[in-house]
């Protein structure tokens, strides 16, 4: 039986509509920095300075994230994420009409502000609207429109942007983001939250932030922290570290690490469906993150040069990392207290932005120092430290599930 065909109609028009907005919120990520190649030659600007884009958008996520899920908890996560999809949206279509560099940095942050909200939001929705039985399978195809939109930005922005403009490329993306933002507003009845909608109030903002600092809250945002200083760090400086360590071709380790990421989009949707059937989300999180591990462990030990087993490797790594996502989702789900979805949510995903920028500048570092083998041991040892802080995590937490 297929996922479309085991979900109920309601179920799938909710996961659809918030897995379209996951996917176009990833694209708005990557866009600008896969235009620098043409921005930089028609408005004369470094790709240092472009690279400061980046890093504010990135910042100002991270940090909005933590604050949008108290947002979520105390008004609501509809309003939330309709207000922070339009932002997002707009400030990407007004970059058409940027004319100074400070406008470009003002628009950045103003992204960075819209794309915070879609964690809290979108997964207190889910965990409202969508029934028990499919919250799995949910979390799965959530995680998998995200991937798509990292996957397909790349090659998209530079078709289009070859073709139309680097200007006229974003204003169309940002126009894309406001008539889908529409849409969900027309079906906003169905996209009941997990806090207000239930009768279930937000609590004070003293415990909200008391909340956040419990040993289980501080432990899967830790998880998520190190999972991504591995994944990451994998996906961004992967490519250059297999070239020094193996002397390969550039375009053949693009393309290991690119094959990757296709074994993690088939992973999530399977993990999704395995996470509605399992009742230890830790132990399977744990579980297959330490098979991922090995494997990636195989690569400084082995280093496989036959390109039909190095891209196994990387394909069934791809695929474990995946399928553990679901099941990863449930455990922060099952450590959250009723009412507080969003700013779980929100606080425990900001790990993935802290994450981010501390791998690539540790790997960027040793790359930098001829220490390329160094680089997919730390992979596999950020990993198990974030397969430990799940596992405790679920030990620490006294919370009963969101669904009761």
């Amino acid at each position: 039986m297929s996922l479309a065909m085991s979900v109920r109609p309601g179920d799938l028009k909710v996961i659809s509509l918030i897995s379209t907005g996951h996917c176009l919120s990833h694209m708005y990520q990557l866009a600008l920095p896969n235009l620098f190649f043409l921005i930089t030659v028609k408005e004369g600007l470094s790709i240092t300075s472009l690279a400061l884009l980046t890093s504010v958008f990135f910042v100002v996520s991270a940090i909005g994230q933590i604050i949008a899920g108290f947002l979520v908890d105390k008004y609501g996560a509809r309003p939330i994420l309709f207000l922070g999809f339009l932002l997002i949206s707009f400030a990407t279509a007004a970059f058409a009409f940027a004319n100074s560099y400070q406008l470009m940095i003002v628009l950045s942050f103003l992204a960075g502000l819209g794309n915070s909200v879609f964690h809290p939001a979108d997964y207190s929705i889910l965990n409202g609207s969508i029934s028990e039985k499919n919250v799995g399978k949910a979390y799965g195809v959530h995680g998998f429109g995200g991937l798509i939109g990292y996957a397909v930005t790349p090659y998209l922005m530079y078709v289009m942007g070859t073709f139309f403009g680097w200007r006229e490329t974003m204003l169309i993306i940002g126009i894309v983001g406001i008539c889908t933002a529409a849409l969900m507003w027309t079906q906003r009845r169905d996209l009941r939250d997990s806090g207000l909608d239930k009768g279930i109030g937000a609590g004070s903002v003293r415990e909200g932030i008391g909340i956040l600092f419990k040993p289980a809250t501080i432990l899967s945002f830790l998880f998520f922290c190190f999972m991504a200083m591995g994944s990451v760090g994998l996906m961004t400086l992967g490519p250059d570290a297999l070239t020094a360590l193996l002397d390969l071709s550039r375009d053949k380790a693009s393309y290991t690490i690119s094959l990757q990421l296709t074994g993690s989009l088939c992973g999530i949707l399977i993990g999704g469906i395995i996470a509605d059937r399992i009742k230890r989300h830790d132990i399977a999180t744990a579980s297959i993150v330490t098979l991922a591990v090995l494997l990636v462990w195989s690569v400084p030990g082995f280093q496989p040069t036959n390109m039909p087993i190095l891209i196994l490797i990387f394909v069934v790594f791809g695929f474990a990392y995946g399928m553990a996502q679901p099941s990863r989702d449930m455990v922060v789900r099952s450590v959250a207290p009723s009412g507080a979805a969003g700013k779980i949510f929100g606080f425990t995903y900001s790990g993935m932005d802290v994450g981010s920028s501390v791998a690539v500048a540790i790997f960027g570092f040793l790359l930098g120092g001829g220490e390329p083998k160094l680089i997919f041991i730390l992979v596999g040892v950020f990993m198990m430290i974030g397969v430990a802080s799940v596992l405790l995590a679920k030990v620490l937490s006294d919370n009963k599930p969101i669904a009761e």
